[in-house]
């Protein structure tokens, strides 16, 4: 039993309705199928699929660079903070920070000469701007500023892991829509090419094998076999 196969691949609809507009654009008026402004709906949505199949692509293209500067960012900011971490608490022990400025950095007591977990993006996030509002709260107050790394370089590479996690995010944002959207035309796409074929078939369906097959040709209609099973 043969049965009509509809394209499973967005080049093959596209090429299976590009087929039917440029048919129907040589077919005389005995001949057509879909009216003018169907023909006209017809074009206008290849356009739109190929557009959106196009946004898709370029929106994953946007997340995998984002995905990729992401780590490169990710291992810099946590290298700087803690580092930064480390200098302080050094000075801490030796006396020349009083260990109760630690506060100003969002350290509890007990925990002033703890490493803190820096392995999640939260957990930079979270202790970068906490170092960087405590050293801009203690030099307030007379404190001199602490180096290698400087606050100024950790805020550097805080700010540049703060925007690729915002713009990641967004990107991905992109990309799951972007599927949603094309999802659908695919859909609208199979459901247009069943309903060309449809007409096709009840139009020409009496004609010989082999003009008949011409015609389907034309169409970009084809077949599967399906053994039967009784």
């Amino acid at each position: 039993m043969y049965l009509k196969k509809v394209p499973e691949t967005d080049e093959g609809r596209i090429k299976a309705l590009q087929a039917a507009i440029d048919r129907e654009e040589l077919n005389g008026d005995q001949e057509i199928i879909l009216s003018i402004d169907e023909v006209e709906e017809l074009r206008l949505f290849v356009t739109s699929y190929e557009g959106a199949r196009f946004v898709l692509k370029q929106a994953m293209k946007d997340f995998a660079k984002s995905q990729t500067d992401y780590v490169e960012l990710f291992k810099n900011a946590q290298m700087y903070v803690s580092h930064f971490i480390q200098v302080l608490q050094l000075t801490v022990i030796r006396n020349e920070i009083k260990i109760e400025a630690l506060s100003d950095y969002g350290f509890r007591s007990g925990e002033e000469t703890v490493l803190p977990d820096l392995s999640t993006e939260e957990m930079i996030l979270h202790w970068g701007g906490k170092i960087i509002q405590g050293e801009a709260k203690r030099m307030s107050r007379g404190g001199y500023p602490l180096y290698n790394p400087a606050i100024a370089k950790v805020k550097v590479h805080y700010e540049l892991f703060s925007d690729v996690v915002h713009s990641t995010k967004i990107y991905k944002q992109n990309v799951v829509r972007q599927q949603a959207i094309l999802y659908e035309m695919q859909k609208k796409a199979e459901s247009m090419i069943r309903d060309i074929w449809s007409r096709v078939e009840e139009k020409y369906g009496n004609l010989p094998l082999q003009e008949l097959s011409q015609i389907y040709q034309s169409y970009k209609i084809s077949y599967h076999y399906q053994k039967e099973l009784f």
